[in-house]
């Protein structure tokens, strides 16, 4: 800045908000983002903004306003998707409904979270031989292997005979594609919805990648997903347990959400599905059938909690 003499230098706080945007667009813990280029056009905005203003010394409010007005292409267009989205009741932010939920996703360069409404439905089996599952909703090759995984999973938890049934799931108009396995948890709550008829509460978002043993994993983008849970109104938001650390963002923007972290598919679903005599049956079930499973090992061959 000195030797640019074109904007003038930051004061301590507008300098801690710039290191917390990099903390941020890291997406990890203990990390800082390397996409300098980035940054540095944050710093000429913020600095341009406390010109026209006549501070002395970027304040935290030009960065902030510079933020604001730096928005890549690609989060304008999320944002613009979001909106249109909620106004056309793609997805819902109040009661409770069978066999949907409201997954979150992330744009292809990390940097807006969007908001993926999916649906499932069970029916009988098209094929005498065996039930099929249908996903569509323009998936990438590994979106296709989570939900194969996923399903692996619910012919243990759901007692009915899935063989027999077909299972249709749709990623609710995503006309940009999905890629990725952070859908995992939201597809087994919604195929387990509809499975067992239990309602899903729709003021909740959800991410987290799901191993066929139940375990809910880390994910990516997750500081850009809660934040796009919030911006739709969501109250709040289930996160791998793994990934809290990960989470960078506001004091005043975590204030408007719950975060709900969680480890295996059983707290999930705790979360998600509204209280009852069915829930409570299945939460019990699957317990067991989680108890059943090999625990993870270390290094050194023994089991870990």
């Amino acid at each position: 800045m000195k030797k640019d003499g074109k904007i003038p230098h930051f004061d301590k706080s507008a300098v801690e908000e710039i290191v917390f945007e990099a903390r941020r667009r890291a997406e990890r813990k203990n990390r800082l983002t390397l996409k300098l280029r980035d940054l540095g056009g944050l710093i000429r905005g913020a600095g341009d903004i406390a010109k026209e203003k006549g501070h002395l010394l970027v304040q935290p409010d030009d960065v902030m306003q510079a933020k604001f007005s730096a928005k890549t292409l690609e989060q304008q267009m999320v944002d613009k998707f979001l909106d249109l989205k909620k106004e056309y009741e793609v997805y819902l932010t109040e009661g409770s409904v069978v066999g949907r939920v409201n997954g979150l996703a992330v744009s292809s360069d990390g940097s807006a979270g969007m908001v993926l409404p999916i649906e499932a439905e069970m029916a009988p089996a098209a094929s005498r031989s065996e039930g099929k599952i249908i996903a569509t909703g323009k998936l990438g090759e590994i979106a296709k292997e989570a939900v194969q995984n996923v399903s692996a999973l619910i012919k243990k938890v759901s007692g009915k005979d899935v063989s027999r049934h077909d299972l249709h799931i749709q990623f609710l108009q995503t006309y940009e594609g999905v890629e990725g396995d952070s859908a995992s948890i939201s597809v087994a709550a919604a195929v387990i919805s509809a499975a067992e008829q239990i309602p899903i509460k729709q003021g909740l978002a959800m991410t987290g990648s799901l191993s066929v043993r139940g375990e809910v994993l880390p994910v990516g983008g997750i500081s850009s997903k809660i934040q796009a849970a919030i911006k739709a109104g969501f109250t709040e938001v289930v996160i791998p347990k793994a990934n809290v650390a990960d989470i960078v963002l506001p004091e005043t923007e975590l204030k408007k959400i719950k975060v709900l972290p969680v480890s295996n598919l059983k707290e999930v679903l705790s979360h998600a599905f509204v209280k009852g005599s069915r829930t409570t049956k299945l939460l019990s079930s699957l317990k067991k059938i989680l108890s059943f499973l090999p625990k993870p090992k270390d290094i050194a061959g023994k089991a870990v909690s």
